[in-house]
């Protein structure tokens, strides 16, 4: 009666096996759909902050410009900066000469100018002098992650 007993266990014991076996396995897949998921957020998370420090070193291209003089500033109120052909809606695409310290990778950067008007005391400036406003905006393309930053900056000519 011994022997028939152990003849009847040893299926037991390949089912016992096959079913953790199988648990195990569909633990695994579980793991590896998070860590792609995540990877996924971390590969987004990351286009978006390049996308917007790209932008944010555009603005700082753009206004270092305006202060040398070397943008043409628009001069009627409400009135974009002369726009370019091929450029989209009053977007002017920044200079590749300069602009290339600011792309990295696949970033397109795109700029507009506009003016907002007088002001006799502007905000954040030391001399009490009239100056004009203006409206700077900064468009970053990073794949699939758009980044528009704008900033208000006084022009004084002392």
């Amino acid at each position: 009666m011994l022997c028939y007993w152990k003849q009847r266990q040893r299926g037991a014991v390949l089912l016992v096996s096959l079913v953790f076996l199988l648990l195990m396995s569909l633990a695994a897949l579980a793991g590896v759909g998070s860590a792609a998921s995540q990877e996924r957020m971390v590969a987004n998370l990351q286009q978006r902050n390049l996308s917007f420090q790209a932008a944010e070193a555009g603005i700082r291209w753009v206004e270092q410009q305006i202060r040398i003089s070397a943008l043409p500033l628009p001069t009627r109120r409400c009135e974009l900066a002369e726009i370019t052909v091929g450029s989209m809606a009053g977007w002017q695409p920044l200079p590749i000469s300069e602009g290339s310290k600011l792309r990295s990778g696949d970033v397109q950067l795109w700029y507009r100018l506009e003016r907002i008007g007088k002001s006799t005391i502007p905000v954040r400036v030391a001399v009490s002098s009239p100056s004009m406003l203006y409206r700077l905006s900064v468009l970053s393309l990073s794949g699939t992650s758009r980044t528009v930053l704008e900033a208000t900056y006084a022009h004084t000519r002392l």
